[in-house]
C-alpha cells in the first residue's frame, strides 16, 4: 500500500527533472529558462552561434573567391592551349611529308586533346600537362622542319 503512495511522488519528481543541455530553451524548463535570461546564458550562446555564422560566411567568402581564381586560371589556360594547338597545326603544315605515321599519329591526338577533370583543380591540372606536352610536340616537329 505505502508503494502506491510513493509511486505518483517519485514520477512527479523524476517529471520535473530537466533533460538534455539545461542551457537550451528546449530543454531548460519554465524557471531555468528565467534564470538562463537573468544570468546571460541565452545572450552567450547567440553570441557564440552569431560568431560561428560570420566565421561560416567568412570561409565561404574565402571559397568562393578561390573558386573564382581557378575559373580566370582554366580561362587562360584554355585561350594559351589553343593557342599551342593553333601552333602544333602550322608546324604540322610546314613538316608535311617528313613526318614519321607515328608522329603524325601523335600529333593528331594533341591537336583533338580535351583536357578533361571532375574537380576545377583537376582541370586546371589537366590544361597544364596538355599545354606541357603540345608545345613539346610543336618543338619536335619545328626542329624536324629545320
Amino acid at each position: 500500500m505505502r508503494l502506491l503512495l510513493i509511486l505518483p511522488a517519485v514520477f512527479t519528481v523524476c517529471a520535473c527533472v530537466p533533460r538534455g543541455d539545461i542551457s537550451d530553451p528546449a530543454y531548460g524548463g519554465f524557471f531555468r529558462g528565467i534564470s538562463n535570461i537573468q544570468d546571460g546564458t541565452y545572450d552567450a550562446r547567440i553570441a557564440s552561434r552569431e560568431q560561428r555564422v560570420a566565421a561560416l560566411q567568412e570561409r565561404q567568402r574565402r571559397l568562393i573567391a578561390e573558386r573564382n581564381s581557378l575559373s580566370r586560371k582554366i580561362s587562360a589556360h584554355q585561350n594559351a592551349l589553343a593557342q599551342v594547338k593553333h601552333d602544333l597545326v602550322l608546324a604540322k603544315v610546314r613538316v608535311g611529308d617528313q613526318m614519321s605515321p607515328a608522329m603524325a599519329t601523335q600529333v593528331d591526338a594533341a591537336i583533338n586533346a580535351k583536357p578533361s577533370g571532375t574537380t576545377d583543380a583537376e582541370r586546371l591540372a589537366a590544361l597544364q600537362k596538355t599545354i606541357a606536352d603540345t608545345r613539346k610536340l610543336a618543338e619536335s616537329l619545328a626542329n624536324l622542319s629545320g
